[in-house]
């Protein structure tokens, strides 16, 4: 996790972001894409032989394939971005660096019940509240870190958003919303803490 800024109650805005981890799924994305990288050029390269025009397609094959990777291999860089203001949570989706999507904004007084999926009836908590959307912010399904924030958005619908509140996060949800993460509800704290 990176933070960009520290916090206090009343003090400018905090961020911080997480990025997606190295996964069996993302090293098979990666080598899809530079097999199809190859096969880019060695398609075009038999093209210009067929039809033979070689030469043009020797200018048009390079800004082709960048044009491509510019396109294409971001989508192997995730960073989810969180950004903390005036008691609401922005959190979105940053592929390479260079393209940013907002996911949802959250107020912390709506959210609900904020807890780890590792505790005991998390799942059944979750399965209960019936969430009619997912948002999943997190840099692994595994990780030790991962907390399902509750809550319902702004047109009521019932929301869960899967993410990795860092410990200035989680202070800011308790700052406006103490019994969102009340120690009734959270038992565990993944970086040896209370909450």
């Amino acid at each position: 996790m990176n933070n960009t800024s520290g916090w206090s109650a009343g003090s400018a805005p905090y961020e911080y972001t997480v990025a997606e981890k190295k996964t069996r799924t993302l090293c098979f994305k990666r080598a899809a894409l530079v097999a199809l990288y190859v096969l880019w050029v060695i398609g075009w390269l038999l093209a210009g032989v067929m039809i033979k025009l070689i030469v043009p397609l020797l200018a048009f094959i390079p800004i082709s394939l960048w044009i491509l990777v510019f396109f294409t291999w971001r989508l192997t860089q995730v960073e989810y971005e969180f950004s903390f203001f005036s008691g609401e949570m922005t959190v979105s989706r940053v592929l390479g660096s260079r393209s940013r999507r907002a996911l949802c904004t959250v107020k912390m007084r709506d959210v609900e019940l904020l807890i780890p999926c590792s505790a005991d009836g998390a799942d059944v908590r979750i399965d209960r509240f019936a969430p009619h959307r997912v948002i999943y912010a997190a840099s692994s399904e595994d990780s030790p870190a991962l907390f399902a924030a509750l809550f319902k958005d702004g047109n009521g619908t019932p929301t869960v958003l899967y993410f990795e509140p860092d410990e200035k996060a989680r202070k800011i949800v308790r700052y406006y919303n103490a019994t969102a993460i009340s120690s009734a509800h959270v038992k565990f704290d993944p970086n040896g803490g209370t909450l």
